[in-house]
């Protein structure tokens, strides 16, 4: 498999690629928004439903078991039928999920809901990247991606303290619902907008076309040749750093210095509103700069540090919302370069496939971490959140390097 390069005028540039980036931006919000509907709120959940913080760390494992699972597949009926479809019902089912949820408010009841949950959120990354990939200029594309992720990272930013809020508010079962009722309505957005999700670039759909008459073996070898399987490590590792920071950071906190839990979620929505930041700067160098592997590895060997110092030495409230403020802008700062690598060694019309099968990692990720981080706080052992997340980011550049000199090779052999 080549790395493949792009020539400025491969493409044209559609009139409705702003909206296109926007539409999907906005699915890739709310998808993020899901993930920190309930961790937030676990120290209340932990209190009301008398479960433990392993128990709550389970309805993660559940969720990203039956994304992992399905993931792939998601991504192989995404380059194969109607991603824009796909990607309306993805947002939809999570939407209603959280509608049972609040009304029928038990740990069995969310545990259930988050297998739809779960199904939903694997159509995301392959839907989202294949979308953008047959519409945006490659010349631009590092923004493209970059506006995408951050809109995640934003949906992630807003929603730890907006789910305090709320609970402190109406409750955190009609907190919930609230966040389902607005998943149901951007799915009514997405569905008024079906036609203009389904332009394509002229040579990607003939690929496309191309593409059906490729055997499922041709799929196989291209998913297990190094670049991709690097890739898929390159997403777990962050999956586990991330588990770490986003999800039991707020918990650790205060088990750690006894932080209020609005004081410890600000600390958090630091950490990722940083990391919006980092990654609207990070696609524009990616698009100035085509060392995408030096950005990648520079970026999450100073985030993986900084989250370390949180572990090691780090005590005042202060340094804490400083470090976390550099941890998620250096952290942010690859996602766009991360996306371009994995584009880079990746044929055109695979990409739902390919991106369906690395983002799986991020999945795998989140079934196991969870259980570790959460077994470490139920026994007092809160610093090596930090310590496990920490060295998981430094150990992404060996997966950094394998892509880019793996994918040089096969460019040579080709």
């Amino acid at each position: 498999m080549n790395q493949k390069s792009y020539p400025q005028t491969s493409r044209r540039v559609f009139d409705g690629s702003a909206k296109i980036t926007s539409l999907i931006s906005l699915a890739h919000l709310y998808s993020h928004f899901f993930f920190f509907v309930l961790p937030p709120l676990f120290p209340l959940l932990r209190e009301d439903l008398s479960v433990t913080y392993t128990d709550l760390g389970l309805l993660i494992v559940v969720f990203n078991v039956v994304s992992a699972l399905t993931q792939l597949p998601m991504g192989i009926l995404v380059d194969r039928l109607d991603a824009p479809k796909l990607l309306t019902a993805a947002v939809a089912i999570q939407g209603l999920s959280l509608i049972a949820i609040g009304l029928a408010p038990s740990y069995w009841i969310i545990m259930l809901m988050m297998i739809p949950a779960g199904l939903a959120n694997a159509v995301y990354h392959p839907a989202d990247y294949s979308i953008l990939n047959r519409s945006v200029d490659p010349k631009v594309m590092g923004k493209a991606f970059s506006l995408h992720t951050v809109s995640g990272f934003a949906g992630s930013a807003v929603a730890p303290l907006t789910m305090v809020f709320l609970a402190q508010t109406v409750g955190w079962h009609w907190a919930v619902m609230l966040i389902g009722v607005f998943g149901l309505l951007t799915a009514l957005v997405l569905s008024r907008n079906s036609d203009l999700l389904n332009i394509k670039d002229p040579i990607v759909e003939n690929e496309e076309n191309n593409r059906k008459k490729h055997s499922l073996r041709s799929t196989a070898l291209l998913l297990c040749s190094l670049p991709i399987l690097l890739g898929f490590g390159f997403w777990l590792l962050i999956s586990v750093a991330h588990n770490g920071v986003s999800y039991f950071s707020v918990s650790a906190f205060d088990q750690m210095y006894d932080m209020p839990l609005a004081v410890a979620n600000f600390a958090l929505t630091i950490f990722l509103a940083a990391s919006s930041v980092g990654i609207l700067v990070g696609g524009y160098i990616a698009d100035k700069n085509i060392r995408h592997d030096f950005i990648a590895m520079a970026g999450t060997i100073i985030s993986g540090l900084a989250i370390l110092s949180i572990a090691l030495f780090v005590t005042s409230f202060y340094g804490i919302l400083a470090v976390m403020c550099l941890a998620g802008f250096t952290g942010g700062i690859i996602a766009p370069s991360r996306d371009l690598l994995i584009r880079s060694v990746t044929p055109e019309a695979y990409m739902g496939t390919v991106f369906g099968f690395v983002s799986t990692g991020l999945n795998l990720g989140g079934m196991l971490a969870p259980l570790v981080f959460g077994w470490l706080l139920d026994g007092g052992n809160a610093a090596t959140v930090f310590l496990i997340a920490g060295v998981s980011q430094i150990a992404i550049i060996f997966t950094i390097y394998g892509i880019k000199t793996s994918g040089e090779r096969a460019e040579l052999t080709a």
